[in-house]
């Protein structure tokens, strides 16, 4: 396998590059995983024909337009319907249950990215009867995402695989039932946004919103620092209600976090599924 490669940025650059984010924008990246940063900014150089970090910091502060497309493509991750589809079947045979009894659900989706990952979820409180009790609360901090995920419209190129994972999650459960094909597009049931608000929302700096039955944050608290994932475990701890779940991702671990050894029981540790304790 081939070494990756990170751009060679000077720290002083990089350092600029933060406090225009930080003072001009209001994004601190500055606990990111410093990797992840650098990747990220050596793809936009080579989208953008930039040639170094210079260049990036005088665009982002000469053409304040730019700046929403590059949050963009900064923050872009990788989602899909059904990601880590074991994950989604813990969910759906040993947490779902758990609120059968509830009169409301309301559930914190942060880092909803495009919408995939919210319908998964939608779909399976659909399918336990539990939707119509259900409030989703989903946040991105990227207002282009914020603006594609409620279309709940992607390329029709994703349907193998957003079929095969729907199929694992939900064998017995014709995938047509929710998604259509429409020209070049995979068309999802409009009706399974009807309970979900999307909302911009900044996990490092903004505080949480309400009190939750449910969070899942998943594929975000890997682009942290340690001490960032510390800080963001803390917060979703101290949102839930008690009784309530924490849903990660797969590769990713409460072990930064200190008192999540405290407040938190795991329901399923493979699948980083977790409850609050009374």
């Amino acid at each position: 396998m081939q070494e990756e490669v990170l751009p060679d940025i000077a720290e002083s650059d990089l350092e600029t590059f933060f406090q225009i984010m930080h003072a001009v924008y209001g994004y601190d990246f500055r606990e990111y995983a410093r990797a992840s940063v650098l990747r990220r900014l050596g793809t936009i150089f080579k989208k953008y024909g930039l040639p170094d970090m210079k260049a990036l910091n005088q665009r982002l502060l000469k053409q304040r337009d730019f700046f929403e497309t590059f949050l963009h493509e900064f923050r872009i991750g990788a989602t899909e319907l059904f990601r880590d589809p074991s994950a989604w079947v813990a969910l759906r045979k040993q947490v779902l249950p758990l609120f059968m009894a509830n009169q409301q659900i309301r559930i914190w989706h942060a880092g909803a990215s495009t919408g995939e990952e919210v319908l998964s979820l939608a779909i399976l409180l659909t399918e336990m009867g539990l939707y119509s009790r259900s409030q989703i609360y989903a946040t991105d901090i990227d207002p282009k995402t914020l603006q594609i995920a409620p279309k709940a419209r992607y390329p029709l190129r994703h349907k193998r695989l957003y079929m095969e994972n729907f199929q694992q999650v939900l064998p017995d459960v014709p995938f047509s039932k929710y998604a259509r094909e429409e020209g070049n597009e995979l068309v999802f049931d409009p009706k399974l946004l009807q309970n979900v608000r999307f909302l911009r929302h900044n996990l490092v700096s903004d505080e949480p919103f309400s009190r939750f039955e449910m969070i899942l944050c998943r594929n975000v608290l890997i682009y942290f620092t340690p001490e960032l994932q510390d800080r963001v475990i803390r917060k979703f701890i101290q949102a839930l209600v008690p009784g309530g779940i924490l849903m990660i991702g797969t590769k990713e671990s409460l072990f930064w976090c200190k008192e999540a050894e405290k407040a938190l029981v795991p329901i399923n540790s493979i699948e980083r599924l977790y409850r609050r304790q009374a």
